[in-house]
């Protein structure tokens, strides 16, 4: 809050080069956690040994991807100008005007967002683990540790309770607080003035956002044997043959998954949004993937042996918390459509598939691609559930770039970065193209 706010003052006074600004800021936000670990450990080195830097680490990581994310939902809840303008004329500061006019109106989104990034700190499994190297334990690693290491699944079950207690009174809290989603991408109109601090600490955000990246990219053109060995070294399966399957393959199994992920989610959000529903469908972005790992890797065991052995328990397991994630955007969209528009079609004969077809679908297009983007980033990078379901020949890419990284060896390390390279770029892709389709659309709503 401390990084974003100011930021997200001086975003809204952009009237040039704010869907780039807006592009990078966020794009730490929407990047796996577990590959913003793996970017930060190359800048700490044999520091993260000691576990006061690896703390200090942690926190640094957490703040630089979160802060962008703070700063655009600052940026898109600020009033509108005439109101600041008429308080202007009526002889108050811009001091008394953000005290007493600007804040009060942003508390909604500004609790909803600072809350959300506190869940997702709780939850973020795959950056403790990648920077913490063993010596940062939370309540997630200490679930992985127990249930994975030392088989105490009633422990593991014990924790995974406690924290689902805590994510969901972050989840409970913010909904106590009036907390709610602003929109994150439209056309909105720049304030007038611009706000110096703002300006620099932005600066420096995106000055450490573009290093972190250009490191990665630099790495991957760099180590082993440059990027096309680096790139050639992908069908194979590490240094000494420490993978259990070249990293092309784990690419194709997140692929597979993806696909899954995606069609379960959408299917399920575009069903419910037509529903009434209240607080459960949101429930499962309080659960932790860790937890909801755990719990589906017990009750595997009272499943058919076809089935809790088959690669399709996973992406079924992500799309449990993916879910709400396309039922955030889609359903404002869904009710923002003309109710006439759709009784104008049914009086003229139309089926509910021919609605479906040739009325919805074409009409919220943009909404459901940007959901499906979203969706498809978030099961591509996901870290937490797969450490649990994923093994063998049907491991992801995410835990096979931890593994290389957690390896010596130039030539594992190039690897990683080029896999690396290839999720900024998707993510660069997915945040440019939502933005695009806010700026056309006018409102896009985002929730994590």
């Amino acid at each position: 809050m401390l990084l974003g706010y100011p930021v997200g003052l001086w975003l809204a006074s952009l009237r040039r080069g704010r869907k780039l600004v807006t592009s990078v800021l966020l794009l730490p936000f929407l990047l796996p956690a577990f590959l913003i670990g793996l970017a930060f450990r190359p800048l700490f080195g044999a520091w993260l040994d000691d576990t006061r830097v690896g703390i200090l680490a942690v926190v640094a990581a957490h703040a630089l991807m979160n802060a962008g994310f703070i700063a655009v939902v600052t940026a898109a809840s600020l009033v509108p100008r005439d109101q600041v303008e008429a308080a202007a004329l009526d002889g108050a500061s811009p001091g008394q005007t953000r005290r007493f006019i600007e804040i009060p109106q942003q508390l909604p989104a500004l609790s909803a967002a600072a809350l959300l990034v506190a869940l997702y700190s709780a939850t973020s499994f795959g950056l403790v683990v990648s920077l913490g190297q063993g010596s940062i334990n939370t309540l997630e690693t200490g679930i992985a540790i127990v249930a994975l290491q030392l088989l105490d699944l009633p422990t593991a079950a014990w924790l995974a309770v406690l924290q689902s207690l805590l994510t969901v009174a972050f989840f409970l809290i913010s909904r106590r607080l009036g907390a709610t989603p602003t929109v994150l991408f439209g056309d909105s109109e720049a304030v007038s003035r611009r706000f110096v601090p703002g300006m620099l600490i932005g600066g420096v955000v995106i000055g450490a956002v573009t290093w972190l990246v250009s490191g990665v990219v630099y790495r991957a053109v760099t180590a082993g044997p440059g990027l096309w060995g680096n790139m050639v070294n992908l069908a194979g399966r590490g240094s000494r043959d420490i993978l259990n399957l070249s990293v092309i393959d784990a690419m194709g199994n997140s692929l597979r998954n993806l696909l899954v992920a995606l069609a379960i989610s959408l299917l399920v959000a575009w069903w419910l949004s037509a529903k009434r529903v209240g607080l459960a469908v949101l429930a499962p972005i309080g659960i932790s993937p860790v937890a909801i790992g755990l719990t589906a890797l017990v009750l595997s065991g009272y499943l058919p042996a076809t089935i809790s052995g088959s690669w399709l328990l996973l992406p079924a397991v992500q799309s449990i918390f993916l879910t709400p994630l396309a039922f955030q955007i889609i359903a404002p969209a869904r009710r923002s459509l003309s109710r006439e528009l759709l009784e104008a079609a049914r009086l003229d004969g139309a089926n509910s598939l021919q609605v479906f077809s040739l009325v919805e679908l074409p009409t919220l297009a943009k909404p459901l691609t940007a959901a499906a983007a979203l969706v498809s980033l978030g099961s591509l990078g996901e870290f937490g559930a797969a450490s649990f379901l994923a093994y063998g020949s049907d491991q992801t890419l995410p835990l096979v770039m931890f593994r290389l990284m957690s390896r010596p060896g130039a030539e594992n390390v190039g690897m990683a970065m080029v896999a690396a390279t290839v999720f900024i770029a998707l993510a660069i892709a997915v945040v440019w193209f939502i933005s695009s389709v806010g700026s056309r659309t006018g409102r896009v709503d985002v929730d994590r």
